[in-house]
């Protein structure tokens, strides 16, 4: 449908009724045609545009946000000074992109258009400023990831997920870009994704925390809380005759036995937070 590109907002169309190349904006869809003056008008549900998403960030940049991710709270200690990078990769990755227009208002849907083990993909957010129309003699084809997944697979999986096809507004083809890391941790190979658009990282399998600690702690913190609340109830019965001011006598030594029973436990968790 598209013979070439003016800007990367706008694209070239033949008019329906004379032939003629008609400039098209992304977000037009009535337009005029200039040389025959004929009302066109451009439904999206039954054209698939072919959408890029420009490179914000360098190579050095990109390891710079992964390398901040690393050191995250959800990743083991210290990652991002023992992790070895071995290679990176950049390419452009393709996306269907499917906007629903319903009665609770527009939906963005993704579904990835090649094979990737990260299905994190399906959560990006990709507004709609960023989609620029692809040029061909622009990129370098190499860095372009071919799609493998048909249209109508993916337009299966859409209706799979509940979405109703007759509420599709558009749908493309987006390619966005990416930087893929190659690293070791621990005598094993890992790889992450950072989206070089807005920067964000995507991995679903990293040296993460190591939970034990943290459940061994719980653990001990029910049973000393459980403890300290039995030794609570029986001063509380030894030095009162009555129930009713026993009880009370256990919930006022409570108070102050909890926070002494709080402090230690603390300190425990900080150091596991610090050593894990």
């Amino acid at each position: 449908m598209a013979s070439s590109l003016r800007s990367e907002f706008e694209m070239q169309i033949k008019c329906t009724q004379c032939g003629a190349d008609v400039t098209v904006q992304q977000d037009e869809t009535f337009i005029e045609c200039p040389f025959c003056a004929s009302a066109l008008f451009l439904d999206k549900r039954k054209v698939v545009f072919h959408y890029l998403i420009n490179s914000n960030f360098k190579p050095n940049e990109a390891e710079g946000n992964l390398k901040r991710w690393m050191a995250g709270n959800h990743t083991v200690k210290d990652l991002d000074q023992k992790a070895q990078i071995i290679k990176n990769e950049f390419y452009y990755f393709p996306v269907w992109y499917f906007k629903t227009k319903d009665a609770s208002g527009d939906k963005i849907f993704l579904q990835p258009a090649a094979s990737t083990s990260v299905s994190e993909i399906k959560k990006l957010q990709i507004p709609a400023g960023a989609l620029k129309f692809y040029e061909k003699n622009t990129y370098n084809e190499d860095q372009i990831v071919k799609p493998d997944v048909l249209y109508d697979s993916a337009q299966t999986w859409l209706q799979n997920s509940g979405v109703d096809l007759n509420n599709v507004s558009e749908a493309a083809l987006v390619h966005i870009p990416f930087y893929q890391f190659y690293y070791n941790f621990g005598g094993q190979s890992y790889t992450a994704l950072v989206e070089a658009s807005s920067g964000q990282v995507y991995s679903n399998i990293y040296p993460a925390k190591s939970e034990a600690p943290f459940r061994i702690l719980f653990a001990l913190s029910i049973v000393a809380f459980v403890l300290t609340s039995i030794v609570c109830y029986v001063l509380g019965f030894v030095l009162n005759s009555s129930s009713e001011e026993a009880l009370l006598t256990a919930e006022f030594f409570k108070i102050f036995a909890y926070g002494l029973v709080s402090v230690p436990l603390i300190v425990m968790a900080y150091v596991i937070a610090k050593k894990v």
